[in-house]
Formats: C-alpha cells, sequence, structure tokens
C-alpha cells in the first residue's frame, strides 16, 4: 500500500484518516499553523499540498535522511526566528492520549531550553523486532508521572531474544524517533558531528544549488548526532505510541472475529483462521487459509505468513513483486 509516490502518511487504514492529518490535528490546538511546518522532498509536494494544502511546507531538494533535514530546517528557522525549540516528530507513527503527548512535549521543550538533545523513549508492550531502542542511564528529573534520563546507547531491530531481554531489564524503551531540539544546539551539534551536512546544507540555502545537497551523506539523526553527543536525554513518554509499520498493527487496532481474524473491506471468508485481510476497491474471497495476510489493492497485491512481516522490507529490496 505505501509507495515511493504515496508512502504511509497519506493512507487512512486508521481512523479513516491519513496519518498526516492525524499529526497535524494532534498538535493543532497547541501549536499555531505558522509553527506546524512540514519537511518534506520536492517529490512529495503536490501529494501533500493535496492532503494537506494549508500547512508550511519546506522542501528538501532531494532525500537525504534525517539529519540533513533536521539542519534544513534547523538553519531556516534561525534566520527566520533566532534560537528556539523544534519539536520534530513523523508524519507516518499512530499517537492516541494527545493530551499527554503534548504534556511530554512541553516538559521535553523545558529540557531541550536547557541544552539537551531531547527523544522521547516508550515503555514496550511487546517483544517487537521491528522497532529501534535505546537504552536509558541515570535519572535526570520527573515532571508529574513524566520522568526524564540519560541516554546510555541506541540498539537497532534486535533479534527476538534481545527483545525479550530487553523487556526483562526494564532499561530499555522503543525509540519513537520524535525529539525537542533548541536550534543553536542541534546545529552546534550537526557542525561538530557531521561538518560535511552542515557545510553542505548551508552552501545549498547560500546558493540553491542542488549539487551541495546532493554531495551530502545519507545519515539518520540518531547515527550522525544523537548517539555521539553527550547531551542525549530520554524522555519517557507516557502516550500512546505506534509506528504501525507492519500489517500486524492492524491487530493492535481492529476487533478479530471468533476465528481471530481480521477482515477489512469487501471481503468474504470461508473456513479461515488466525489471519488478515485488507482489500481497497477490490472484491476478495478467500478460502481455507490460516496465519495468513492477504492485501489487494488496485497496485497490487500481498501474500504472506503473519510471522514474517516484518521481513517485507526484504521483498521490497528484491523488487521482484
Amino acid at each position: 500500500m505505501s509507495q515511493p509516490d504515496f508512502p504511509k502518511q497519506f493512507l487512512s487504514i486508521f481512523k479513516g484518516k491519513p496519518l498526516i492529518n492525524q499529526t497535524i490535528e494532534r498538535i493543532t490546538g497547541d501549536f499555531k499553523k505558522g509553527e506546524r511546518i512540514l519537511i518534506i522532498p520536492e517529490e512529495l509536494k503536490k501529494i501533500t499540498r493535496k492532503f494537506v494544502g494549508g500547512e508550511r511546507i519546506i522542501i528538501e531538494p532531494m532525500r537525504r535522511n534525517t539529519t540533513p533535514a533536521i539542519c534544513l530546517v534547523a538553519m531556516v528557522l534561525k534566520k527566520e526566528y533566532g534560537d528556539g525549540i523544534m519539536h520534530i516528530m513523523p508524519a507516518d507513527h499512530l499517537i492516541t492520549r494527545y493530551k499527554d503527548f503534548i504534556e511530554a512535549l512541553k516538559f521535553g521543550g523545558d529540557l531541550a531550553e536547557q541544552g539537551f538533545l531531547v527523544t522521547y523513549g516508550i515503555k514496550p508492550t511487546r517483544s517487537e523486532t521491528g522497532y529501534g531502542y535505546i537504552k536509558v542511564g541515570k535519572r535526570i528529573c520527573a515532571y508529574k508521572n513524566i520522568v526524564a534520563f540519560e541516554g546510555a546507547e541506541f540498539k537497532e531491530k534486535p533479534s527476538l531474544n534481545k527483545a525479550k531481554m530487553y523487556i526483562k531489564t526494564d532499561r530499555y524503551l522503543w525509540n519513537s524517533g520524535i525529539f525537542s531540539l533548541r536550534i543553536e544546539q542541534i546545529l552546534k551539534e550537526i557542525e561538530k558531528f557531521t561538518p560535511e551536512v552542515y557545510r553542505g546544507v548551508a552552501n545549498y540555502l547560500q546558493t540553491g544549488k542542488k549539487a551541495y545537497f546532493s554531495q551530502i551523506s545519507d545519515i539518520s539523526i540518531d547515527y550522525g548526532i544523537m548517539e555521539k553527543s553527550d547531551r542525549l536525554c530520554v524522555v519517557k513518554g507516557n502516550f500512546r505510541w505506534d509506528d504501525v509499520g507492519s500489517w500486524l498493527a492492524l491487530e493492535r487496532y481492529f476487533k478479530k472475529d471468533k476465528s481471530r481474524n481480521i477482515l477489512i473491506g469487501n471481503t468474504m471468508g470461508l473456513e479461515i483462521e488466525d489471519s488478515i485481510v485488507y482489500t481497497y476497491g477490490v472484491p476478495v474471497k478467500v478460502y481455507g487459509i490460516k496465519g495468513l495476510i492477504v492485501v489487494v489493492s488496485p497496485r497490487g497485491v500481498l501474500v504472506c505468513k503473519k510471522g514474517r512481516a516484518s521481513d517485507l522490507k526484504k521483498l521490497l529490496r528484491e523488487r521482484r513483486i
């Protein structure tokens, strides 16, 4: 369903609304229109305008991962407003308990004001191998039931055994990919740890020449900055967060029938068990299956075992669909 020209943030699987619209709605009451900014690659400009046309957009001339994107928006905002706090969040995640989310952002913003690079960790509720994790260190401070810790280290998507161990130790949180950063502080860190990114973005903004941006390394903010900085702070969020990066996520938000199936769209099933069937626009009939994911849309068909859902990126990399 997610394609390069129609990525996940534009899908309306959950709550009947595109994830990008849900992202904007959850912050609208606390951040004014001019304070909400979408940073997107140039090729998604048209479709983003279609979904959220009234919002401000900053264009990346090309995709270069999160460090260059954050550097770009920080430099633009510094020129316009001087120093200040940025809250960076993906547009394709599902978050509930909005009040708790905003409260955590305000707490994180106060810490960012002190010069911390704030990231938000979520207490794991299952042994998830599709997420990154953060190991937390010494407690820094707390506000109500929100606690901030020193960040010890990042862990990429673990094996199932490691994921189970992370939960048992109670020292690992899911890495939500949400950050609160003071503009001048993050620019100092980027200049220190990834100077080629800093120079490339600065030269691009000064000249408007995309060639400067094209020469920048593809590097994430976690790897490029957060893992190296001694200013990392992890706020343990008390809001509900989900990357919804796998079809198994439907089991967390849709009710199963008596045979443990989830059937969405124009579907008909007989003698099926423990399966997920999702169709968009095309009638689907399924017979005699167990433990499968079946997805049908005008853009293609997917069939896989539920236990392999987290491995679909391997299939996509092969480009043999």
